[in-house]
């Protein structure tokens, strides 16, 4: 145990080990280092590797890692997240996106969403209900395919194309309309062409009645953080409207929410 415990006069008898090291491997986890292997990990919090395996391994079952496809290392898992919305309310990006998504929601209508990358999967952090008949089933802690979402679409363009495909080799895909993607060469396509753009609009993509549009959210390295979304029953706007003036607002706010992170747009590549 570090000095830390000794010097706030906590008595070690009541300390758990295998719980106290499990803490101080998530903990290692960092904006710049959000993959690690489990000699990585093991090195970092200073024990043995058939020690650190196991404490690995209980952490992966449990939801809070998570192993990357055909690969070693692992990154954190959703279940990081779902330990309360307070613990995500404190994170800097939630309360620099909240005003954000609120007047976006007010201007569009439109319920608005912010959500993030884990693996295959969009994990939705905050949320602001439209005024649309649409009741909108994305609270947060609520997970969806990225391949079928434009959020999850916008943030596959924030990777190399090789991993992309890595990501989703030998993957079932599922769909739930005619617009989802079948097969990886179809993806593929989609994430190229979503790049061009750099925001997505869906229109019945995962719902056949809902139309949605999205745009990505990058930090002060000027890597893809999040992406925002907003979403709305098809019969609200034309399409046109849909994604011109509202594809737009989506993309302002994104632009806003980026540069209060610290982003600045000459970093862009």
């Amino acid at each position: 145990m570090d000095s830390s415990g000794a010097a706030s006069g906590l008595d070690e008898r009541y300390i758990v080990p295998g719980l106290q090291r499990g803490l101080q491997m998530m903990q290692t986890f960092t904006r710049d280092r959000q993959q690690q292997t489990v000699a990585e990990m093991a090195k970092a919090v200073g024990i043995t590797r058939s020690t650190a395996f196991r404490i690995v391994y209980t952490l992966e079952a449990m939801g809070f890692l998570r192993r990357l496809p055909d690969s070693h290392r692992y990154h954190l898992g959703s279940r990081v997240l779902e330990l309360g919305y307070s613990f995500l309310a404190g994170k800097d990006l939630i309360e620099i996106a909240n005003p954000v998504l609120k007047r976006l929601r007010d201007d569009t209508q439109a319920s608005s969403h912010l959500a993030v990358r884990e693996g295959r999967d969009v994990v939705y952090v905050a949320r602001f209900q439209g005024n649309t008949s649409l009741i909108s089933a994305m609270a947060v802690g609520s997970r969806l395919p990225a391949h079928a979402t434009a959020p999850g679409r916008v943030m596959l363009t924030g990777l190399p194309l090789s991993e992309v495909v890595a990501l989703y080799e030998d993957y079932d895909f599922e769909t739930y309309t005619p617009q989802t993607p079948k097969s990886m060469g179809e993806l593929v396509g989609l994430v190229e062409q979503d790049r061009r753009h750099g925001s997505v609009v869906s229109w019945g993509f995962y719902e056949p009645d809902v139309a949605s549009a999205a745009a990505p959210v990058f930090n002060a390295s000027g890597k893809m953080e999040a992406a925002i979304s907003v979403a709305c029953p098809i019969k609200t706007y034309d399409r046109e409207t849909f994604e011109g003036r509202i594809r737009h607002k989506v993309e302002e706010a994104a632009q806003e929410i980026s540069r209060a992170l610290g982003y600045r747009a000459d970093q862009a590549a």
